[in-house]
């Protein structure tokens, strides 16, 4: 189908003519629905076809070389731009190209191996903060530990030195109770004995 025809035909399946295109096939160049889409998907020669929703696709289908109006197919790898047909063949002449699709395959993969690298980069620093906080947790509970064990020990001397004075002072008043007791003894007998 001409790429005229593409244009006429936009956001419409260009194989069933009948439903909505919602797909756009980037190696076909065409519109499909989503039935005629999953039976270009199983097709052997086809099944491997890149596709991409409707709605992201350029209304004319293709990207334009701006200098000669006709779909861009190339990447000049000398000059790192698209080009069309006629490029290759004039101010581009001798210089080293590639497919676009295959271009953009390939930057496809490499993005989508820097992505599971950084993914990768990322897991393995969650996992090392991970083990940090469980190393700080470790030592936060030894901490507490040590502290808890400081406290046990400053109240046990504590509770010692309260016990040594309260039976300081205990011994104390026994002995002035004594004594008072003694002097009244003797202040009674002397009383007495006068009497």
């Amino acid at each position: 189908m001409s790429s005229n025809t593409a244009q006429a035909a936009s956001k419409t399946c260009e194989i069933c003519v009948s439903a909505s295109g919602s797909h756009y096939c980037l190696e076909c160049e065409q519109y499909f629905c989503d039935n005629c889409k999953g039976f270009h998907k199983r097709q052997r020669v086809t099944k491997h076809h890149q596709f991409q929703s409707s709605s992201d696709v350029i209304p004319e289908g293709k990207s334009k070389c701006k200098d000669h109006n006709e779909d861009v197919s190339f990447v000049c790898n000398t000059c790192n731009v698209a080009v069309c047909s006629s490029c290759v063949t004039g101010s581009h002449l001798g210089h080293a190209f590639s497919k676009l699709l295959d271009s953009i395959s390939q930057l496809k993969e490499t993005n989508t191996t820097d992505l599971r690298s950084k993914v990768h980069e990322a897991t393995q620093n969650m996992k090392q903060i991970e083990e940090g906080l469980k190393a700080f947790d470790v030592k936060v509970e030894g901490i507490v530990k040590a502290i808890t064990e400081e406290g046990t020990k400053i109240k046990t001397m504590v509770d010692k030195c309260i016990s040594e004075k309260i039976a300081s002072v205990k011994g104390s008043i026994q002995e002035e109770r004594d004594k008072l007791t003694k002097l009244l003894e003797d202040i009674f007998s002397r009383h007495w004995t006068k009497l």
